[in-house]
């Protein structure tokens, strides 16, 4: 009896060995498995790893190669730049000279004809130098703005300098010219200063100055201003 119960307790402890060795082989197995599966991790970490360190090399490069490209780009709008500024200058320097030196003939002209201001033909060497200036404003493509008594108000051409209450032409129609104006390439230098017409005021004797308030009131007259060159200038000044 005493033998059986041995038996069989040493059947039992062998039997329970044999789990736990089965157990630890389970368990090595599993373990085994973790550190493979753990290891492909690390191997696929470390190939995207690589990967990106590539790639951030690569976007490095596009950096620097943007960096010096806009630092070139800077560099030559800089010159770009200095090279407009200068040319500009130049320009401006090369229009004056021309203008100067076709303003000098005339110039020293009249500066001659004051030595004889007191003699009989001055009027005429200052008439002859007051030519020269109309050939210049000629040569230089100057337009002249000439309105005419009765010609409509042209606020872009026309400054008005007074009103003139009057009846001779229609409401802020041009009744008198102070002063001609200029252009050059459709663009207005100095306007023509000019009276404009207002009706008179009651019980006001006509041709008397007065202020009143503005309206618009086409002229039945010309429909505007003349552009002249010089030479129609010089013209109208023959015919005075």
């Amino acid at each position: 009896m005493e033998k059986r119960d041995k038996a069989e307790e040493r059947e039992e402890r062998a039997q329970r060995e044999e789990r736990e060795e089965m157990k630890e082989t389970k368990e090595k197995e599993s373990n085994q498995e973790d550190i493979e599966s753990l290891k492909k991790k690390v191997e696929e970490l470390e190939k995207e790893n690589k990967e990106l360190k590539n790639e951030l090399k690569k976007v490095e490069k596009e950096r620097d190669e943007f960096k010096e490209y806009s630092i070139y780009l800077k560099t030559k709008f800089e010159d770009y730049k200095n090279l407009v500024e200068k040319e500009k200058k130049q320009i401006k320097l090369s229009t004056t000279k021309k203008i100067i030196e076709k303003l000098l003939v005339p110039f020293e002209k009249l500066k001659l004809s004051l030595n004889y201001k007191d003699e009989p033909e001055f009027v005429s060497a200052v008439e002859m130098v007051y030519k020269d200036m109309l050939k210049v404003f000629d040569s230089l493509k100057m337009k002249f703005i000439v309105p005419q008594k009765g010609d409509q108000f042209d606020p872009f051409e026309h400054d008005v300098i007074d009103k003139f209450e009057t009846k001779e032409v229609n409401e802020y129609c041009i009744y008198d010219v102070q002063s001609i104006g200029y252009k050059l390439e459709g663009e207005v230098i100095k306007p023509a200063r000019v009276i404009v017409a207002v009706k008179p005021k009651e019980n006001t004797p006509n041709g008397v100055k007065g202020k009143v308030e503005d309206k618009k009131n086409p002229c039945d007259e010309n429909a505007g201003s003349e552009e002249q060159t010089a030479e129609g200038i010089d013209s109208k000044e023959g015919d005075k």
